[in-house]
């Protein structure tokens, strides 16, 4: 059937900026639950096109994959590993070379099926550490690294096949310099003969345009918190603490503040509802660096105590999130995948609790707490059905994003959220416009339209806090596992 190209491509752009709102979304948010998770194991067939010539390669494809999903709700596969042998005649002009050992990484193409709709996705950056290639008829290489997550929107079976593999050989000296030839690109084209499905996973459950619970409406207390939702608390908390004048000789009201930067860390993730696509993101876990207690005010007057920390999100050394990756179809949109870059900005995150100090009135000794922070959103490696959209290289909102989240907890019992003890936390974020998008044509105004906008939910967990100064807080931090 002939189509017009001009309008195809410009309605792949179109269609694209609306399935990115899956991704770009993301702001504070891991995927479904791998409960019902299972390894595999696949054995492909490869054609590879090394320098030496062409060679038969057998590769085992092995990861983690999840049963059954949800619509709306991301899946995560697992513990993926490619693993294959380089044949004698590769190893020996490597060796020839001046190579003693060579190390690789590995990016599998795979297609995610759902029905009629497909979408191709990269598993990029697969690597395999060092192997000594002296004196060995080949050498055994295992490829293996975290993956982008998949969104399926609406019920039945879908399917994670592999397609095509490219191969970065990177041979060493004794010394652990580079020989020559320096980063060997192999790529390999699937051969036909095996199976080359993956994994299959049911998607039950109704498609959805808004998966997960709705903000809390439970009114805020005290107006400590006017501004944004929060979790339901497990009692109720006074509308307005009791202000009292201090007895003659008593402590002034407030108390001076004093502070004591404790050093911590943790893991936060979570999900994010996506408004206008009806979806659900991933984001983390991401490794936070947590100063506890920078100030602490005892207010007899209120009866509360407030206490101030702040946070910093870290990874590779840069104060970001890690990069998410996600491939999402059936959202009445073309198959699309994207990476999303969140970098923290401006000051530090703050982090304020305040405690209800009466317990006469309230003998659970009511905390509530508010993490604000601001971001910088990046979009990067944009693909319509596997065919690259080229974004540029400063695709991002014209603005920070300004996140708050709100969490309530209880020391007596310890339930809920606070900030030593982690928990999880909620709230809505607004995306601001886009600018700098698209080469050769302006995207700023479809990326606008698609994913700019208020009302996102989000729901964040985090993890305990490690706190090196207490030998029984959990260290290293564990990674928590998100909740809906």
């Amino acid at each position: 059937m002939a189509f017009s190209t001009h309008w195809a491509t410009h309605r792949s752009a179109r269609l694209t900026a609306g399935g990115l709102l899956v991704v770009a979304a993301s702001i504070l948010p891991s995927a479904e639950s791998a409960a019902q998770a299972r390894p595999t194991e696949t054995v492909l067939d490869y054609l590879c096109q090394f320098p030496s010539g062409s060679q038969a390669v057998t590769v085992v494809v092995s990861g983690t994959f999840a049963d059954e999903a949800t619509p709306g709700v991301p899946v995560e596969t697992s513990d993926v590993t490619v693993g294959l042998d380089l044949p004698p005649e590769v190893t020996q002009t490597l060796a020839e070379a001046g190579a003693t050992a060579v190390s690789a990484r590995a990016d599998l193409s795979v297609v995610y099926a759902a029905g009629a709709d497909s979408a191709e996705a990269d598993w990029s950056g697969l690597t395999a550490p060092a192997r000594d290639i002296t004196g060995e008829e080949g050498v055994s290489l295992v490829a293996g690294g975290p993956v982008p997550t998949a969104t399926f929107g609406s019920p039945g079976t879908a399917t994670v096949t592999a397609s095509d593999l490219s191969l970065r050989l990177d041979p060493s000296k004794q010394d652990g310099t580079p020989a020559a030839p320096d980063g060997i690109d192999v790529p390999c084209a699937l051969q036909g003969g095996r199976d080359a499905v993956l994994a299959s996973l049911t998607v039950s459950g109704p498609a959805t345009d808004e998966p997960g619970p709705p903000p809390s409406a439970e009114p805020d207390p005290d107006d400590l918190f006017p501004e944004e939702p929060r979790s339901e608390p497990a009692e109720e908390a006074p509308r307005e603490p009791a202000r009292t004048r201090a007895d003659e000789g008593a402590e002034p009201c407030p108390s001076p503040p004093f502070g004591l930067n404790i050093p911590a860390d943790t893991y936060a993730t979570g999900y994010t509802n996506v408004k206008k696509l009806g979806g659900a993101a991933l984001l983390g876990p991401a490794h936070t660096n947590v100063t506890m207690m920078t100030s602490y005010v005892n207010d007899n007057c209120l009866n509360t105590v407030q206490v101030g920390s702040t946070a910093e999100f870290e990874h590779e050394g840069k104060r970001q999130l890690p990069p998410a990756q996600g491939t999402f179809l059936t959202f009445g949109f073309m198959p699309t995948t994207a990476t999303i870059v969140l970098e923290q900005v401006g000051p530090t995150a703050a982090i304020d609790s305040v405690a209800l100090n009466d317990l006469e009135k309230y003998p659970s000794y009511p905390e509530y707490t508010t993490i604000s922070a601001t971001f910088a959103l990046r979009v990067k490696d944009v693909q319509v059905n596997g065919v690259a959209l080229d974004v540029g290289p400063d695709c991002h909102t014209a603005q920070p994003i300004k996140q708050v989240l709100h969490a309530y907890g209880t020391t007596y019992p310890a339930e809920g959220y606070t900030v030593q003890r982690g928990g999880t936390m909620d709230g809505t974020t607004y995306i601001p416009p886009f600018e700098g998008c698209g080469v050769g044509e302006d995207l700023d105004p479809l990326l606008t339209a698609s994913i700019s906008g208020g009302g996102n939910y989000i729901k964040m967990t985090q993890a305990p806090l490690c706190l090196p100064s207490n030998p029984d807080s959990p260290c290293p931090p564990e990674k928590p596992r998100p909740e809906r």
